[in-house]
């Protein structure tokens, strides 16, 4: 039975992975790497900032130190922030559907992406409202496919709602997602997934319960047939 849904971010409701991309290239190009958008995508995009350069620079045999560390990550920050201008891009039917779901279970979001991006931008369209739960990228050391953001994603909803007299098992969440990384990190919860094909085609997300084009299409009502059958 479904009872919570544990939403991404970026790739999801906020449409600025193309801007994270283009950051991160323009950041790393200061130590001479070249980063392609293959690349990025295949490997890196579930990826939050410290953990990307990290694995970028493992990949390309270059070693950093945290002075010269730090400042390729306000490199990327600042880049990243420019490119985005304050214009805060929500896919269509995002703002939609997570207004019509809060209105039938408690959600929440689990992201690599910073507390600050990620407040911005929900207080900036009005979505802030909707979700009981926040967890950032500093909130958890294991990011995706690992499970660690969706399950204290799990475990804050349960403390938030703790006056209620049940408590939410994985197996009752639904995960919406558009990476491989992160269908594999709600899989490895013991959770269902939906995930939206934003980032990457159908194809490459066949491990989900799920697979649609937009947001758009999925109607709130639908969703708890996910759970009809054994995961």
């Amino acid at each position: 039975m479904l009872k919570a849904i544990i939403f991404d971010f970026n790739g999801v409701i906020l449409n600025d992975e193309p801007l994270h991309f283009k950051a991160m290239q323009e950041a790393v190009a200061e130590l001479g790497i070249t980063l392609t958008e293959a690349a990025y995508w295949d490997k890196y995009l579930p990826l939050d900032d410290n953990e990307c350069l990290d694995a970028i620079c493992l990949d390309h045999a270059v070693r950093l130190n945290e002075e010269n560390r730090n400042r390729i990550l306000q490199i990327k920050s600042a880049s990243y922030n420019s490119r985005l201008e304050n214009r805060f891009p929500i896919f269509p039917g995002a703002a939609q559907f997570i207004a019509s779901a809060a209105l039938h279970y408690p959600l929440a979001l689990a992201s690599g992406a910073t507390r600050e991006e990620i407040e911005n931008s929900l207080e900036a369209t009005g979505l802030k409202q909707h979700f009981l739960v926040i967890v950032a990228a500093e909130d958890f050391s294991l990011g995706k496919p690992h499970p660690e953001s969706f399950l204290l994603a799990l475990k804050k909803l349960n403390t938030a709602i703790a006056r209620k007299s049940f408590s939410i098992m994985p197996e009752e969440c639904l995960v919406i997602e558009d990476s491989v990384g992160g269908v594999a990190g709600a899989r490895a919860a013991g959770m269902r997934c939906l995930a939206v094909s934003n980032s990457y085609p159908p194809e490459k997300l066949k491990e989900a319960n799920r697979v649609v084009d937009s947001l758009e299409e999925v109607h709130v009502d639908s969703l708890p047939a996910l759970f009809d059958n054994p995961a």
